[in-house]
């Protein structure tokens, strides 16, 4: 194996090449402050097989027809880091609010008794499976729900670990201790997902580029997609969201992450102001795409406003 007494340098065209090639498959952008992290990236993978320029590495990854490689690369510049009960306002405003409000009214005979729930981006799993926690914990018991959790990610080594769902003790640091005992069995140092958890997620690999595969996602009551979209560009951003809004059913709930907004992005969403987190909701009687959004009243336009000026945009670390 060729042995690198120095990383080479990446150049500015060298750059482009992969920033476009990324952009155009992935929908992710790299602006030209991020050089830097994706020369690293790319410099160890290319160490670890032998490739000695960027170039020879591009032509890899472009003309790898079982995809294998572009695979390697999107595990290379995506970030997976996560937990379980993640954001834990966010997740309170589910259980409490949302997933409270619609279980009710499905129970009152306004649909059917099936929750569906898709968790997008949903790296190593943690994500998908705290929510069929939340959702064990409200019903009590399935008997007579359809539960369905879709978890999918770009990256086939997040779900490969995903499905496996065994975990170190870190990824669960801000699970409650009685949530840890009752659905995690100890082995060895590490905690496995109980079954009871796990049949209710379901994984699959999905880039959120492709528009004709997000166009095949329907009836979802709830889609997480949190801290995911700020690697996009508003272009892919914009095409994403459309898509959200029209897997959702009416009345159905978005959430992305508490950093982030739709501002700019679409107006076909309601924001929603829960006691504890802002959520984007498709209202039930609104038709078409592009109408305007607006509140469920003036206070809550003037609460909404003062959160988002207290909000900071996040950026690929």
């Amino acid at each position: 194996m060729y042995a690198f007494s120095q990383d080479p340098e990446l150049s500015k065209e060298e750059f482009d090449l992969f920033r476009e090639f990324i952009h155009e498959k992935a929908g992710i952008y790299f602006t030209d402050n991020k050089m830097y992290l994706l020369k690293n990236r790319l410099a160890k993978r290319m160490r670890d097989i032998g490739i000695k320029s960027y170039k020879d590495y591009f032509y890899r990854v472009k003309y790898d027809v079982a995809m294998k490689e572009f695979n390697q690369l999107m595990n290379l510049v995506t970030t997976n880091e996560t937990s379980f009960f993640r954001n834990p306002p966010q997740l309170k405003s589910f259980s409490d609010e949302a997933l409270s409000q619609v279980v009710q009214e499905k129970l009152s005979g306004k649909g059917t008794k099936t929750l569906k729930i898709w968790s997008a981006g949903c790296s190593t799993g943690e994500e998908p499976y705290t929510l069929a926690i939340l959702v064990l914990e409200h019903l009590k018991s399935t008997i007579g729900w359809s539960v369905e959790i879709i978890a999918c990610d770009i990256s086939e080594s997040v779900l490969a670990a995903a499905r496996r769902g065994v975990y170190h003790e870190i990824t669960l640091r801000t699970t409650p201790p009685d949530i840890k005992e009752r659905y995690f069995t100890e082995n060895d140092g590490k905690y496995h997902i109980i079954p009871e958890v796990k049949k209710l997620v379901r994984f699959g690999h999905l880039n959120l580029n492709d528009s004709r595969k997000l166009s095949m996602y329907s009836g979802m009551d709830f889609i997480f997609c949190r801290n995911v979209m700020i690697y996009f560009s508003d272009e892919v951003k914009k095409r994403i969201v459309r898509g959200f809004y029209n897997a959702l059913k009416p009345g159905g709930y978005l959430y992305i992450g508490h950093s982030e907004s739709l501002h700019g992005i679409s107006k076909a969403f309601k924001l929603v102001y829960f006691k504890n987190a802002l959520v984007y909701h498709k209202e039930a009687k609104r038709a078409g795409f592009d109408v305007a959004a607006g509140a469920a009243s003036q206070q809550g336009v003037s609460r909404a406003i003062d959160l988002l000026k207290q909000i900071q945009p996040m950026t690929v670390k």
